[in-house]
């Protein structure tokens, strides 16, 4: 996938989220609606910023993105996947014993679990990035 279908694709996904919090406040969760557009646009700007910043540092010569940092990434990747399937087994079989008493929508559930998996990704990376 080249630069310009990633640029279409993240401006594509901007819009479904903003049109999400439209709808959002439309149906009067106007906290929700708010923050889910205002943390789009959050994330826009800094892209926006971002992409600034490489286009500039290309501009100078210097290289951007490095086999390094790919590499490095990918190592996070594969051993955040190893830990979270590892968690994922333990919470099932814990679950399955003790029959936990509170109830967890669905929907809390997976966007808890995408958090854990992206959170143990990022702390994989840099500390790969430390020691490596």
């Amino acid at each position: 996938m080249n630069l310009k279908n990633n640029l279409v694709s993240f401006y594509f996904i901007i819009v479904l989220i903003i049109i999400l919090g439209v709808y959002s406040i439309y149906y009067g969760n106007l906290g929700m609606g708010v923050g889910i557009i205002s943390s789009a646009m959050g994330v826009f700007v800094n892209k926006s910023i971002q992409r600034q910043k490489i286009a500039q540092l290309a501009k100078r010569g210097i290289v951007t993105q490095d086999e390094r940092s790919l590499h490095l990434s990918a190592k996070a990747a594969l051993t955040a996947i190893r830990i979270y399937i590892l968690l994922l087994s333990l919470l099932v079989l814990l679950g399955s014993v003790f029959d936990p008493v509170f109830t967890l929508t669905s929907w809390d559930l997976m966007g808890m679990l995408l958090a854990l998996l992206v959170l143990l990704w990022i702390r994989f990376y840099y500390y790969y990035n430390k020691v490596e």
